[in-house]
């Protein structure tokens, strides 16, 4: 696999949130190859009822 690199052009979220964010994406990406299949994968990890648990 490729490297990437995430870049963070504007954000509204605290410096951990955006990498919070980065590494969800990263962990999505490296799992799923299907854009459907990553967003699902994003959603189910960053929605709120899970946050917290």
């Amino acid at each position: 696999m490729t490297d990437r690199k995430a870049v963070i052009k504007n954000a509204d979220m605290s410096e951990d949130m955006q990498q919070d964010a980065v590494d969800c994406a990263t962990q999505a990406m490296e799992k799923y190859n299907i854009e459907k299949d990553i967003a699902a994968y994003i959603k189910k990890v960053t929605h709120p009822q899970n946050i917290y648990d």
